[in-house]
Protein backbone atom coordinates (compact mmCIF):
# COMPACT_ATOMS: atom_id res chain seq x y z
CA UNK A 1 0.00 0.00 0.00
CA UNK A 2 2.69 2.24 0.56
CA UNK A 3 4.53 2.05 -2.53
CA UNK A 4 1.16 2.52 -4.46
CA UNK A 5 0.51 5.35 -2.59
CA UNK A 6 4.51 6.77 -3.32
CA UNK A 7 4.06 6.00 -6.85
CA UNK A 8 0.90 7.92 -6.87
CA UNK A 9 1.73 10.71 -5.44
CA UNK A 10 4.81 11.23 -7.76
CA UNK A 11 3.40 10.42 -10.73
CA UNK A 12 0.66 13.12 -9.99
CA UNK A 13 3.51 15.34 -8.77
CA UNK A 14 5.19 15.57 -12.05
CA UNK A 15 1.94 15.65 -14.03
CA UNK A 16 1.75 18.90 -11.99
CA UNK A 17 5.32 19.86 -12.39
CA UNK A 18 5.25 20.41 -16.38
CA UNK A 19 1.75 21.97 -16.37
CA UNK A 20 3.43 25.74 -17.42
CA UNK A 21 -0.56 27.05 -16.36
CA UNK A 22 0.69 26.39 -12.51
CA UNK A 23 3.75 28.45 -12.30
CA UNK A 24 2.11 31.01 -14.44
CA UNK A 25 -0.31 31.36 -11.89
CA UNK A 26 1.40 30.99 -9.01
CA UNK A 27 5.13 32.85 -9.16
CA UNK A 28 3.37 36.21 -9.81
CA UNK A 29 1.32 35.42 -6.70
CA UNK A 30 4.78 34.38 -5.06
CA UNK A 31 6.21 37.48 -6.02
CA UNK A 32 3.66 39.60 -4.61
CA UNK A 33 3.70 37.94 -1.41
CA UNK A 34 7.45 39.18 -1.20
CA UNK A 35 6.44 42.80 -2.19
CA UNK A 36 4.42 42.65 0.12
CA UNK A 37 5.64 41.19 2.98
CA UNK A 38 8.89 42.68 2.35
CA UNK A 39 11.18 40.09 1.39
CA UNK A 40 14.03 38.58 3.02
CA UNK A 41 13.78 40.52 6.10
CA UNK A 42 9.74 41.02 7.12
CA UNK A 43 7.96 44.12 7.84
CA UNK A 44 8.77 43.78 11.24
CA UNK A 45 12.71 45.14 11.38
CA UNK A 46 12.31 45.15 15.58
CA UNK A 47 10.97 41.58 16.03
CA UNK A 48 12.74 38.85 13.52
CA UNK A 49 10.85 35.80 14.53
CA UNK A 50 7.64 37.64 14.47
CA UNK A 51 8.35 38.79 10.98
CA UNK A 52 9.20 35.32 10.16
CA UNK A 53 5.22 34.45 11.75
CA UNK A 54 3.84 38.03 9.82
CA UNK A 55 4.93 35.98 6.37
CA UNK A 56 3.80 32.71 7.65
CA UNK A 57 0.47 34.36 7.80
CA UNK A 58 0.79 36.49 4.55
CA UNK A 59 1.47 33.26 2.83
CA UNK A 60 -1.22 31.56 4.04
CA UNK A 61 -3.19 33.77 3.24
CA UNK A 62 -2.38 34.75 -0.19
CA UNK A 63 -0.53 31.69 -0.79
CA UNK A 64 -3.05 29.04 0.01
CA UNK A 65 -6.03 30.53 -2.18
CA UNK A 66 -3.05 30.32 -5.51
CA UNK A 67 -2.54 26.89 -5.13
CA UNK A 68 -6.38 25.36 -4.00
CA UNK A 69 -7.46 27.76 -6.89
CA UNK A 70 -4.74 26.06 -9.60
CA UNK A 71 -5.65 22.42 -7.99
CA UNK A 72 -9.48 22.94 -7.80
CA UNK A 73 -10.23 20.10 -10.06
CA UNK A 74 -8.14 17.12 -8.78
CA UNK A 75 -10.39 14.94 -7.91
CA UNK A 76 -13.29 15.90 -10.16
CA UNK A 77 -10.41 14.72 -13.16
CA UNK A 78 -11.36 11.30 -12.09
CA UNK A 79 -14.53 11.55 -13.98
CA UNK A 80 -13.17 12.05 -17.50
CA UNK A 81 -13.61 10.47 -20.43
CA UNK A 82 -11.26 7.43 -19.88
CA UNK A 83 -9.37 8.11 -17.26
CA UNK A 84 -11.70 5.71 -14.83
CA UNK A 85 -11.25 2.83 -16.74
CA UNK A 86 -7.24 4.37 -16.48
CA UNK A 87 -7.32 4.42 -12.37
CA UNK A 88 -9.49 1.20 -12.43
CA UNK A 89 -5.89 -0.57 -14.12
CA UNK A 90 -3.67 0.60 -11.69
CA UNK A 91 -3.69 -1.48 -8.05
CA UNK A 92 -4.48 1.50 -6.29
CA UNK A 93 -7.87 1.31 -4.46
CA UNK A 94 -9.98 4.78 -4.39
CA UNK A 95 -8.91 6.34 -1.03
CA UNK A 96 -5.45 6.03 -2.35
CA UNK A 97 -6.04 6.96 -5.50
CA UNK A 98 -7.74 10.13 -3.76
CA UNK A 99 -5.02 10.50 -1.58
CA UNK A 100 -2.50 10.78 -4.35
CA UNK A 101 -4.06 12.93 -6.36
CA UNK A 102 -4.91 15.85 -4.49
CA UNK A 103 -1.59 15.37 -2.06
CA UNK A 104 0.73 14.67 -5.33
CA UNK A 105 0.21 17.69 -6.90
CA UNK A 106 -0.25 19.87 -4.11
CA UNK A 107 3.63 19.01 -2.43
CA UNK A 108 4.56 20.70 -5.45
CA UNK A 109 2.25 23.57 -5.60
CA UNK A 110 3.37 24.71 -2.19
CA UNK A 111 6.73 25.00 -2.73
CA UNK A 112 7.11 28.34 -3.63
CA UNK A 113 5.57 29.56 -0.94
CA UNK A 114 7.80 27.57 1.18
CA UNK A 115 10.87 28.57 -0.45
CA UNK A 116 10.08 32.19 0.28
CA UNK A 117 9.09 31.44 4.11
CA UNK A 118 12.78 29.11 4.49
CA UNK A 119 14.48 31.44 2.53
CA UNK A 120 13.52 34.37 4.47
CA UNK A 121 14.36 32.30 8.00
CA UNK A 122 17.99 31.60 6.43
CA UNK A 123 18.56 35.06 5.98
CA UNK A 124 17.19 36.17 9.27
CA UNK A 125 19.59 33.53 10.69
CA UNK A 126 22.74 34.24 8.89
CA UNK A 127 22.18 37.84 9.62
CA UNK A 128 21.52 37.45 13.35
CA UNK A 129 24.23 34.73 13.75
CA UNK A 130 21.48 32.25 15.19
CA UNK A 131 19.36 29.64 14.56
CA UNK A 132 16.76 30.88 15.63
CA UNK A 133 14.57 32.57 12.44
CA UNK A 134 15.36 29.33 10.55
CA UNK A 135 13.74 27.18 13.57
CA UNK A 136 10.88 29.81 13.37
CA UNK A 137 10.12 29.62 9.53
CA UNK A 138 10.17 25.42 9.94
CA UNK A 139 7.14 25.98 12.45
CA UNK A 140 5.65 28.59 10.65
CA UNK A 141 5.36 26.37 7.25
CA UNK A 142 4.20 23.05 9.54
CA UNK A 143 2.00 25.24 11.55
CA UNK A 144 0.29 27.30 9.41
CA UNK A 145 1.24 27.68 5.89
CA UNK A 146 1.14 23.99 5.31
CA UNK A 147 -2.29 23.14 7.08
CA UNK A 148 -4.22 26.31 5.68
CA UNK A 149 -3.42 25.62 2.46
CA UNK A 150 -3.94 21.50 2.45
CA UNK A 151 -7.10 22.25 4.04
CA UNK A 152 -8.22 25.04 1.37
CA UNK A 153 -7.16 22.92 -1.47
CA UNK A 154 -9.15 19.70 -0.46
CA UNK A 155 -12.36 21.74 0.47
CA UNK A 156 -12.37 23.31 -2.74
CA UNK A 157 -11.57 19.89 -4.52
CA UNK A 158 -14.89 18.34 -2.90
CA UNK A 159 -16.75 21.34 -3.72
CA UNK A 160 -15.70 20.67 -8.02
CA UNK A 161 -17.32 17.42 -7.28
CA UNK A 162 -20.77 19.12 -6.75
CA UNK A 163 -20.12 22.79 -8.56
CA UNK A 164 -18.39 23.00 -12.35
CA UNK A 165 -14.44 23.57 -11.43
CA UNK A 166 -14.44 27.42 -12.71
CA UNK A 167 -17.59 28.50 -10.45
CA UNK A 168 -15.07 26.97 -7.52
CA UNK A 169 -12.28 28.78 -8.55
CA UNK A 170 -14.02 32.19 -8.32
CA UNK A 171 -15.84 31.18 -5.26
CA UNK A 172 -12.33 30.11 -3.17
CA UNK A 173 -10.85 34.00 -2.90
CA UNK A 174 -14.34 35.30 -1.54
CA UNK A 175 -15.05 32.21 1.16
CA UNK A 176 -10.88 32.12 2.11
CA UNK A 177 -11.29 35.93 2.82
CA UNK A 178 -14.14 35.54 4.75
CA UNK A 179 -13.07 32.59 6.63
CA UNK A 180 -8.97 34.73 7.53
CA UNK A 181 -9.27 38.26 7.34
CA UNK A 182 -12.82 39.38 7.08
CA UNK A 183 -12.79 43.08 8.87
CA UNK A 184 -15.07 43.64 11.83
CA UNK A 185 -16.59 46.54 9.71
CA UNK A 186 -18.27 44.40 7.37
CA UNK A 187 -21.55 43.90 9.15
CA UNK A 188 -21.70 39.27 8.52
CA UNK A 189 -20.66 36.62 10.90
CA UNK A 190 -17.42 34.99 9.95
CA UNK A 191 -14.96 32.81 12.23
CA UNK A 192 -11.96 35.30 11.40
CA UNK A 193 -9.48 36.01 14.47
CA UNK A 194 -11.43 32.68 16.60
CA UNK A 195 -9.84 29.71 16.97
CA UNK A 196 -11.94 28.42 14.15
CA UNK A 197 -10.60 30.38 11.73
CA UNK A 198 -7.38 28.68 9.63
CA UNK A 199 -5.28 31.44 8.91
CA UNK A 200 -2.83 30.49 11.83
CA UNK A 201 -3.55 33.45 13.92
CA UNK A 202 -2.82 32.07 17.54
CA UNK A 203 -0.53 29.87 15.97
CA UNK A 204 1.58 33.02 14.97
CA UNK A 205 0.76 34.33 18.83
CA UNK A 206 1.91 31.91 20.42
CA UNK A 207 5.01 30.65 18.87
CA UNK A 208 6.06 33.16 16.48
CA UNK A 209 5.75 36.26 18.57
CA UNK A 210 2.89 37.53 16.72
CA UNK A 211 0.10 39.96 18.09
CA UNK A 212 -3.35 39.23 17.68
CA UNK A 213 -5.61 41.85 16.91
CA UNK A 214 -8.39 40.36 19.26
CA UNK A 215 -7.76 38.94 23.03
CA UNK A 216 -9.97 37.26 25.52
CA UNK A 217 -13.29 38.71 23.73
CA UNK A 218 -15.17 35.71 24.57
CA UNK A 219 -14.73 31.69 23.89
CA UNK A 220 -14.13 31.97 20.50
CA UNK A 221 -11.66 34.62 21.12
CA UNK A 222 -9.73 33.55 23.94
CA UNK A 223 -6.62 35.27 24.77
CA UNK A 224 -3.41 33.33 23.06
CA UNK A 225 -1.99 30.53 24.55
CA UNK A 226 -0.28 27.14 23.88
CA UNK A 227 -3.81 24.77 24.04
CA UNK A 228 -5.73 27.57 22.03
CA UNK A 229 -2.50 27.31 19.28
CA UNK A 230 -2.69 23.53 19.51
CA UNK A 231 -6.53 23.68 19.46
CA UNK A 232 -6.83 25.81 16.10
CA UNK A 233 -4.44 23.75 14.69
CA UNK A 234 -6.31 20.08 15.52
CA UNK A 235 -9.61 22.16 14.16
CA UNK A 236 -7.75 23.06 10.83
CA UNK A 237 -6.22 19.45 10.66
CA UNK A 238 -9.43 17.22 11.43
CA UNK A 239 -11.50 19.74 9.09
CA UNK A 240 -9.15 18.73 6.35
CA UNK A 241 -9.40 14.69 7.18
CA UNK A 242 -13.47 15.88 7.20
CA UNK A 243 -13.41 17.19 4.19
CA UNK A 244 -11.00 14.34 2.69
CA UNK A 245 -13.58 11.49 3.76
CA UNK A 246 -16.20 13.93 2.20
CA UNK A 247 -14.74 14.26 -1.01
CA UNK A 248 -13.70 10.00 -0.93
CA UNK A 249 -17.61 9.34 -0.51
CA UNK A 250 -18.80 11.70 -3.49
CA UNK A 251 -16.46 9.96 -5.63
CA UNK A 252 -17.13 5.94 -4.33
CA UNK A 253 -21.01 7.10 -4.77
CA UNK A 254 -20.16 8.82 -8.34
CA UNK A 255 -18.21 5.33 -9.80
CA UNK A 256 -21.27 3.21 -8.43
CA UNK A 257 -23.42 5.39 -10.33
CA UNK A 258 -21.68 5.16 -13.50
CA UNK A 259 -20.88 1.08 -12.95
CA UNK A 260 -24.97 1.03 -12.57
CA UNK A 261 -26.09 3.05 -15.38
CA UNK A 262 -22.97 2.79 -17.90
Amino acid sequence: MRSVLGATIRYEALLVLRHRVVWLSLIPLCALIMLLGGFPRGRDRADEIAAIGDTALLVNFLGSAGVAVVLADRLAAQHRPGLRELFAATPADGRTRSVGLVLGPWLVASVPGALILLVMGLWSAISSGGPAPLAAAVIGLVTIVAPGSLLLTMLANVASLLLPSVVVRVLVVPCWYWATLLTPLVPIPTVTGTVLSPLGGYQAAQWLNVALPQQGGGWLHPAAGAGYAALALALTLVTTALAFLAGHVLLARSRCAEMEFG
